[in-house]
């Protein structure tokens, strides 16, 4: 009588469950993706440094190799790193954001050439603008693996103990820096 009973009960259960599990899925933001990272240490690693110097066929030698930089020598400040490449569309939505954060120098502002041909970095960078401070390459993506990088862009604010305190996947929105970034960089001081 029980399994009898369980058996005309059970298709409306399983419906009752997906009707709730999708329902749940209405209310999220697909661009907030969790990051396991939030609340701990950029990952260390030494990076080569974008040089301008030379031609482009000598940025075509992995940079400058001679330019290196130690990411947990960034700490001391506030920062943020933009993972950007001159192959990405959805980075020139962005990019404007960062070149007048630039102006008003309120903060450090290093990106990460992920994925690109240094040549093509440069170059996109002397046609659009060169917002950053400094800017570090990840030719093969393997620091990107080490952030879990989705894809390009994507931006990660670290305070001055060099703690990432947010990401934000996909191009940054117009008011990011006024009304989230910024405020948050202050709170964590």
């Amino acid at each position: 009588m029980i399994k009898k009973r369980l058996r005309l009960y059970l298709p409306f259960l399983v419906l009752l469950f997906l009707g709730v599990f999708l329902l749940r899925g209405l209310w999220l933001d697909p661009k907030k993706l969790p990051s396991a990272l939030i609340g701990k240490s950029v990952p260390a690693a030494v990076l080569p440094v974008l040089s301008f110097q030379g031609s482009e066929a000598e940025a075509m030698q992995v940079a400058d190799v001679r330019l290196l930089q130690r990411i947990d020598e960034l700490n001391g400040q506030p920062w943020v790193l933009n993972v950007f490449a001159s192959w990405c569309q959805a980075c020139l939505i962005e990019h404007p954001h960062f070149l007048e954060l630039a102006k008003q120098k309120k903060i450090r502002l290093v990106g990460l050439a992920y994925k690109d041909d240094l040549a093509n970095t440069r170059r996109w960078l002397n046609q659009y603008g060169n917002p950053y401070d400094l800017i570090l390459i990840d030719q093969n993506g393997q620091y990107g693996i080490e952030l879990g990088v989705y894809g390009v862009p994507e931006t990660f604010l670290m305070n001055s103990k060099n703690t990432i305190i947010h990401k934000q996947v996909g191009p940054v929105p117009t008011d990011y820096f006024q009304s989230m970034a910024l405020p948050a960089i202050e709170a964590s001081r």
